[in-house]
């Protein structure tokens, strides 16, 4: 369903509910997908937004693959909260905070990085050590779909050999610590830590959906009334869609929601 065709029931709801938080990706939901992840930006829009929703809500997150000083770099909007690779990091009080279980894992990273390096020499590939995760992109290759079919194995391999997890997003392999943190516990914890009574996570990406599953679990539960709202655009994986309570079309989708939440809670008096 199209969040739009939503106003009247889900989110007339969710709106109403005092303590409510939202939760977005960054990447392909507040920043437009681009060939060299460097030049990521968040739209002008979406920060606006962002801050100005500050005030009507309890939380205002970004949880990203990126490292969390990349995300907080980017989104550069003070009082965002900003979680890194996938919740294994917080920047917080100033720093960034890593879950100690993913501490021991960094040698072996390390080791994959330079088997990565020795076997993967494809013109247009960009290895980027994110610290505790590593990721190789290869949307800049000239045939993005053979050198996944060709090194979709080996990178698997070397994951495995170093007892890392493998897993693919949107033109993107990465290996992680295994480690039982994903988007989808980071959105739980927030809503823990934070005392949620509703909240509304926003993604893209297969690496989203952990978290768009969460929101309908904790709906079902009735620890949160949680919704997911999966964004749409060219190369979205079809388990963003069937993950998602509602949907958005893109970047420009996104912002229009934002807007729309901004209103209805000012109209809702909960706006400080």
């Amino acid at each position: 369903m199209h969040w739009r065709d939503a106003q009247t029931t889900m989110l007339r709801t969710l709106v109403a509910i005092p303590r409510l938080g939202l939760v977005t990706d960054m990447d392909g939901t507040i920043s437009p997908i681009v060939p060299n992840p460097d030049a990521a930006q968040v739209t002008p829009r979406s920060r606006a937004l962002l801050k100005a929703l500050q005030p009507c809500l309890a939380l205002v997150a970004v949880v990203s693959g990126r490292a969390a000083a990349d995300v907080r770099a980017r989104v550069a909007t003070p009082g965002v909260l900003c979680v890194g690779n996938h919740g294994l990091e917080v920047w917080s009080d100033g720093e960034v905070k890593l879950t100690p279980e993913a501490a021991p894992y960094r040698p072996a990273i390390e080791a994959a990085i330079r088997d990565v390096q020795g076997r993967i020499a494809v013109p247009g590939m960009l290895l980027e050590d994110k610290g505790p995760t590593v990721s190789i992109h290869y949307r800049q290759v000239d045939d993005p779909e053979a050198v996944a079919r060709t090194f979709r194995p080996v990178v698997a391999e070397i994951a495995d050999r170093h007892g890392l997890t493998f897993f693919e997003g949107r033109m993107i392999f990465e290996l992680r610590p295994p480690v039982a943190v994903n988007k989808g516990t980071a959105f739980r914890q927030l809503v823990h830590d934070h005392r949620l009574e509703a909240a509304v996570f926003l993604g893209d990406d297969i690496t989203d959906v952990d978290a768009l599953r969460m929101a309908r679990r904790l709906r079902e539960e009735g620890a949160c009334y949680a919704l997911g709202l999966g964004v749409e655009s060219a190369g979205t994986p079809s388990e963003v869609s069937e993950a998602a309570d509602l949907v958005a079309e893109g970047v420009s989708g996104v912002e229009a929601f934002l807007a729309w939440l901004l209103d209805a809670r000012k109209a809702s008096s909960n706006c400080a």
